[in-house]
């Protein structure tokens, strides 16, 4: 009866072993993208997920022009997700537009193309010239950008879909891309965040009105 119960115990041992194995979820894990607008990416390899759920509360979507002196052109729009009640924000900013004087919807449809994109290096615009800067800010309020050398870093718009104008909203492109890169302090002062494996699906609206 002695070895019987050995065994018996040893069984039940291996038997909850297994199963504390099976039950424990990876950490660090990202989580499903449920939303239609979101971001997602790996920040000095910790995983984070923003989505928006009903672009009221929690984070929502939004976009804003870079403007030049000269009012007709427009150099940059940032499309962004920020949550609603926090600092924290992250914007994708489409360079350089040149605001037409006929037809500006066709302008703007026609201005983001899928493929690879090139990172904008330096805060100077040149006109004609397709540039992707990335923008994140965390919860403490450190701002950090994508200015910068970025070797080895890549960006990639996935797919392009128009979006119509709203009463609310002019014509937009709901714009998914996939990207990897150094982000610096835009203070100048603090260390750098690597970005990986990132991807996020955005709302850039028409500003060049």
């Amino acid at each position: 009866m002695k070895i019987k119960f050995t065994l018996l115990f040893v069984v039940v041992i291996l038997f909850f072993s297994a199963c504390k194995k099976s039950n424990d979820a990876p950490k660090n894990t990202a989580p499903t993208i449920t939303a239609t607008y979101y971001f997602q990416g790996t920040l000095n390899g910790q995983v984070t997920t923003w989505q928006v759920s009903n672009g009221v509360t929690g984070y929502v979507v939004g976009s804003e022009p870079n403007a030049s002196i000269n009012a007709a052109v427009v150099n940059g729009i940032i499309a962004s997700l920020s949550e609603d009640t926090g600092t924290q924000q992250f914007g994708v900013e489409f360079r350089t537009f040149e605001a037409p004087t006929q037809n500006i919807p066709a302008y703007f449809d026609g201005f983001v193309n899928t493929g690879a994109w090139a990172y904008a290096t330096t805060d100077v615009y040149t006109a004609g010239t397709k540039a992707i800067a990335i923008y994140y800010t965390d919860s403490q309020g450190n701002a950090y950008s994508s200015i910068g050398p970025q070797n080895g870093s890549s960006v990639k718009v996935m797919s392009v879909i128009q979006v119509p104008a709203t009463l609310t909203a002019n014509e937009s492109l709901q714009i998914n891309l996939t990207f990897n890169c150094t982000l610096y302090p835009v203070s100048g002062t603090g260390s750098n965040v690597t970005l990986t494996n990132g991807t996020a699906t955005v709302l850039l609206e028409d500003l060049l009105y």
